[in-house]
């Protein structure tokens, strides 16, 4: 899991499903808004969480 300073929806979209991403905790709304419509649009599902000591979100493909 590398720690992506990349735009968010690119990034989101390339991911396969099983693998994960992370982005640092200040880019929470916007990389859990993104992960939300491009699971609709794309028919998608992504699980997210957030490590508070690391400060960054995972995101994780599921579906």
């Amino acid at each position: 899991m590398a720690e992506n300073l990349e735009k968010i929806r690119p990034v989101l979209t390339a991911l396969e499903i099983g693998d994960t991403v992370s982005f640092p905790i200040s880019r929470l709304k916007s990389v859990r808004t993104q992960a939300s419509e491009l699971g609709v649009i794309y028919n998608r599902q992504f699980k997210t969480k957030t490590d508070r000591e690391k400060r960054v979100i995972i995101v994780k493909r599921i579906l």
